[in-house]
């Protein structure tokens, strides 16, 4: 398994810097408490992973999500979370980085549909309940019982990640940068 990674240049930088932002606005529109957060940051995270490759997804989120914690000022900072973050952002890379995606191939739509669920799955339904509990020692069920709701996110992740990613794959500068000739 060889893991693609970008060359680290001034215009992927700029570009990942733009998203950033865009996460930073994303982020108002989130909503939720410490057991339960529901935010369109997924858009942009799937972007940043499509244009970074996996390994400086990987850095850029979890370095993002430090500094994102020290702009709002509020709530525990928890290593976890910014691991999972990270983590994140190497599988979007992962999944998305080099991979051209079209709205009309049913193949596309059963690829980004397990890339979601897996990303989903580790993340929110496992990972961050391990980390809710070890922190907060909050039970299980009471962790699992308030995320059931998170399964009705997978549907709509799937359809905008499919509306969007073969929209911004026909900018060429956009499709240079995600490693798609």
């Amino acid at each position: 398994m060889k893991i693609k990674t970008p060359k680290l240049t001034v215009h992927l930088m700029t570009a990942i810097a733009v998203l950033l932002a865009l996460n930073f606005i994303l982020g108002k529109f989130s909503f939720g408490n410490k057991l339960l957060q529901i935010s369109p940051n997924f858009i942009d995270n799937t972007i940043i992973g499509s244009i970074a490759g996996p390994v400086i997804s990987f850095f850029t989120l979890g370095l993002w999500d430090i500094i994102s914690f020290l702009l709002s000022g509020k709530g525990d900072f928890i290593i976890w979370f910014t691991l999972i973050e990270a983590l994140q952002g190497f599988m979007y890379g992962y999944f998305f980085y080099g991979k051209e995606i079209k709205v009309n191939q049913w193949r596309d739509w059963v690829y980004v549909s397990l890339a979601s669920l897996i990303n989903l799955a580790v993340s929110t339904f496992f990972l961050t309940p391990l980390a809710l509990h070890w922190y907060y020692k909050i039970p299980f069920i009471a962790l699992y019982a308030a995320r059931a709701v998170k399964i009705l996110e997978l549907p709509i992740r799937i359809i905008v990640t499919m509306l969007i990613m073969p929209q911004l794959q026909r900018i060429p500068e956009l499709r240079k940068l995600m490693g798609i000739k």
